[in-house]
Order: C-alpha cells, then structure tokens, then sequence
C-alpha cells in the first residue's frame, strides 16, 4: 500500500472516531500521523477539534500554529483556530482568524457561520443575522447556519421564524435531532400533535445516546404540555439518566469548593479595591430562579445595558486567583488582575448606558469577590421555591459543565442546599448589600417589587420595566420563551403537578 492510500485509511479512521466521539484515541492516533505526514493540514485540523473536545484548547492551538506557518492561507486551519480561540475566550483573536479566511475565500460558509455565532455573544445581533443569511445565499441547506438563524430569531422573540426553520431543517435531516429539541422548547404541544408521534417514531429507531437524550427532554416537554405528567416525568428521567451516566460529577467536590471560599474570607485581610466608573449590576442565584427574568425587566430601562451571562468573572478568578495546586490566594494584586481582566473583557460589548448588567447566576459563588473589587457594585439576589428551582433544573439541559448536578435528585439536593448555605454566609459578611428578588412576590406584585429593585439599583422609575416582555434584547438562556409574557401566577408552585414522582427530591431538600 503506498502513502497516499494508507493515508486516505487512516483519515477514514479518524473521522470515525471523531463521529464516534471517541476523541482521546483519535489525539493519539493524530499526534503519530503528523510524525509521519507533517504537511497534511487535515490531520492537523481534526486532531486540533479532538483537544477542543476534551477541553485542551491550548494544546489546539499550539498544534494549529505549527501547520499555519507553513500554510498561512490555510482557511480550514484558521477557521479551526477561530473556534479554539473561542474556547480560550479570546474572542478578539477568534475574530481576526475568521475574518482573514472570509477574506482569502468570501464563500466559505463555515468561517462565516462561526464569525456570526460569535457576534451573537457580543450581542452584535444584527450582524449575526446578516453572516448567516449569507452563508445561506451559498448554499441554503446549510444545517449549522439554519440552526444559527432560528436561534437568532429565538433570542429575538419571533419564535414562528424560529419554528420554520427548525422544519425546514428536519426536512434536509429527518434525524437532526438538535433541531427536535430546540423546537420542543418554543412549540405549544396539543393532544395528538404530529410532531409528539414523529419523535416518538424516532425514538423507537435510534441506538443514538445523544439523539435518545435529546427526544427524552423534548418529549417530556410535549407530554407536560397537554398534562399527562407521568409520562413527562418518565421521559424527563430517562434523559436525565443518560447525562448522568456520561458526566464525571461528584457532589462532594463542589460543597468542598464552597467550604474553601468560605474559609478564606473569613481570613480574608485584603482591602476593597477603587471602584471604577462603569456602574455593574450582578444578577445571580441558583439557575432557575428568575435572573433571566429580572434582566428582562432591569434591561427595559433607558439607561440600563443587558450583557447576558457572562464568563468573565470566573475565568478571571480561575486564572489568577487559584494556584496549580488548586490553592485560593486572595492578595489585592491578584484581584487587581482579577478587575483589569474582567474590565477589558466587558468592552466587546461597546456599551454606552451607564449600568451594565452580569447575569450570571453562579456568581453567588463569588459575591465576596465583587464586594471587594466593585465595592459600589449592585447584588440581586434571585429566591424561589427550592422545589420549583430544582424541579426547573432537572427538566432542562445545561450547555454548560457547571451544570452537571442537575441530572440526580441528590446532586441537586445537595448542591441547593450548599448554595444556600453560601448565600447566608455572604449575607452575614461584613455586612454587603445584597438586594433579594423573590420570584413569587415579583409575580404577584410585579409594580411593587419592580420599583423596590429600581430603588435599589439607583434607578429612575421607566414605566418600560413592567412591559419587559415587549423588550427586544436577545435572550438566550432557557428562559427565553417566558419572559416574552407577561407575568402568569401558572409558574408558582408548577412541581405540584409531579409531587408524587418528586417526593424523594423534596425529601432530600428537606433532610
């Protein structure tokens, strides 16, 4: 067999693997090929999405760097090295590498796709919209750039855009999946629907984990639509049963991880640094519990900017507060970092209103950090029913790997019950002004509650802050669909309907 055959094998290999997931086989079988064939940039390009994969976005980049000396017009190596930057948050850097391959080949619908998913995290949405409509213009069956496009509609509110797309995509893909799911989550599910018997159809088909994980959450959404909670709650477990079983997740660490934050304040001697003058409001709590809804409502307000769910602050306090040891060092120069890298990191949003809002709900983790390096900062604090937010948790899915104690009723249990043990802690530490934002009062009351957070976040009263479900600004947590409502008291107490199958989570919680 001569090279260039044993070569087309072993790239049939590597695909397959990659198909197959199997991604730290495919590293050591891509590291030995580039050995023996360092000029074939492919290889390059599918080991760099294996370290992606398994979250070794460094060692992407390192490998991807040495083939673009070599080829520097590479568009599949750049586009590759635009998505690993964006795993390294360098989202700059992302953007120079998508845009010099658009500029050595303007048809090339991955660089625009990606360059478009990227202006969506900087809530340059517009633009987003127009890269993927171009890369439709090229190709329209183009699966990735269709589900980029519902997605911005999604964000937008215009769910019936969204809906269409999602069909036209199972229409090229009966078998996508993904596009079963997203459109599960905007759909009002009747009796007999056409869509419940098709993904039940497919269910009965598939030996595909992901897809079976995907058709259990969304027919669980559709089953509790039209009210048959047992069925819903079965599929629900199911999926949450899959995720469990493929995630490393120990409880026991993160309780941990909340014992070691409050041991080092309570030693804590570092002062509160000089605030600067971009006012910051914190929205946080558990996921769930209605952040998405109280940006909704804060970013109504003319002088108040909606940023999302931001990174930032983790990512700054991962890079320069923990040592390779794990240790926590909280030193004013290491928050000074902390500050300077969260300051520039928030002006990709080109924000020009006065207060900007981080809604990251898991940065209850870090109100002692906030405290000190944006002592004038505003905290709220989003409360909710306990079994109303872990029930809300276990029925969705979570992009993110800080989520994974939501697929097991003890992981959630327990992991609620260290948030609020966290939560009283911070309360009780020297003294910070946390505001408490309690969903049911906020539902009941919405006038009351709405100018009692205004007061809080030094804000002018804005009649558009109760109309917040007319608000445009995209929205792209889970909460998406809700908050372009206006409030109904149906969401208060909605675990009710599954108690029976829920008795053990609520025990727990109880315990």
């Amino acid at each position: 067999m001569d090279n260039i055959e044993y070569l087309k094998k072993q790239l049939s290999i590597m695909l397959n693997l990659f198909q197959g997931k199997h991604f730290d086989k495919l590293i050591d079988k891509g590291n030995l090929l580039i050995k023996k064939f360092p000029e074939h940039a492919i290889l390059y390009n599918l080991t760099s999405l294996a370290y992606n994969a398994t979250g070794k976005p460094g060692e992407s980049k390192l490998l991807l760097s040495k083939i673009l000396k070599k080829e520097p017009n590479n568009i599949h190596v750049l586009n590759n090295l635009g998505l690993t930057c964006i795993e390294l948050n360098d989202y700059e850097q992302a953007e120079i590498f998508y845009n010099k391959a658009i500029e050595l080949n303007s048809n090339f619908p991955d660089a625009l796709v990606n360059l478009g998913n990227l202006k969506s995290r900087q809530n340059k949405n517009d633009d987003a919209k127009d890269l993927f409509l171009k890369a439709l213009e090229i190709d329209n069956n183009i699966i990735p750039a269709k589900i980029s496009l519902a997605g911005f509609y999604e964000q937008k509110g215009s769910f019936d855009e969204a809906k269409n797309i999602y069909h036209e995509v199972l229409k090229i893909n009966p078998n996508y999946t993904i596009a079963d799911k997203s459109l599960s989550l905007i759909h009002k599910y009747k009796l007999n629907d056409p869509h419940i018997i098709d993904m039940q159809n497919k269910l009965t088909k598939t030996n595909d984990e992901e897809a079976v994980k995907r058709l259990s959450f969304a027919l669980g959404k559709a089953y509790e639509d039209i009210g048959n909670y047992t069925k819903s709650f079965e599929f629900y477990k199911t999926g949450n049963k899959l995720y469990k079983k493929k995630i490393k997740f120990d409880i026991n660490n993160e309780i941990k991880n909340f014992d070691k934050i409050k041991e080092v304040f309570k030693k804590n001697k570092a002062d509160s640094l000089n605030d600067y003058s971009q006012k910051i409001i914190f929205i946080l709590g558990m996921p769930r519990s209605g952040t998405t809804l109280a940006e909704q409502i804060l970013s109504s307000h003319k002088n108040v900017y909606g940023a999302g769910e931001l990174n930032f602050l983790k990512e700054a306090i991962e890079d320069n507060l923990y040592d390779k040891k794990g240790n926590f060092n909280l030193t004013s120069e290491n928050l000074k970092k902390v500050k300077e890298y969260y300051l520039k990191k928030i002006k990709i949003f080109e924000n020009k209103k006065e207060y900007l809002i981080d809604k990251a709900p898991l940065n209850f983790k870090w109100i002692g950090i906030i405290s000190l390096i944006f002592p004038n900062s505003k905290i709220v604090h989003c409360k909710r029913n306990p079994m109303d937010i872990c029930w809300s948790n276990y029925k969705n899915t979570f992009a993110s790997k800080l989520m994974n104690y939501s697929y097991d009723f003890k992981d959630l249990a327990f992991f609620y019950k260290a948030y609020d043990d966290l939560m009283k802690f911070w309360i009780n530490y020297k003294k910070i002004n946390i505001f408490d934002l309690v969903y049911e009062e906020l539902i009941i009351d919405k006038t009351k509650q709405t100018k009692r957070l205004l007061e809080f976040c030094d804000l002018d009263w804005d009649e558009n802050c109760l109309n917040f479900h007319k608000n445009k600004k995209a929205v792209s947590t889970a909460s998406l669909a809700q908050v372009r409502q206006p409030l109904y008291t149906s969401s208060i107490k909605k675990w009710e309907s599954y108690s029976d199958d829920l008795a053990e989570l609520e025990k727990l919680l109880i315990n």
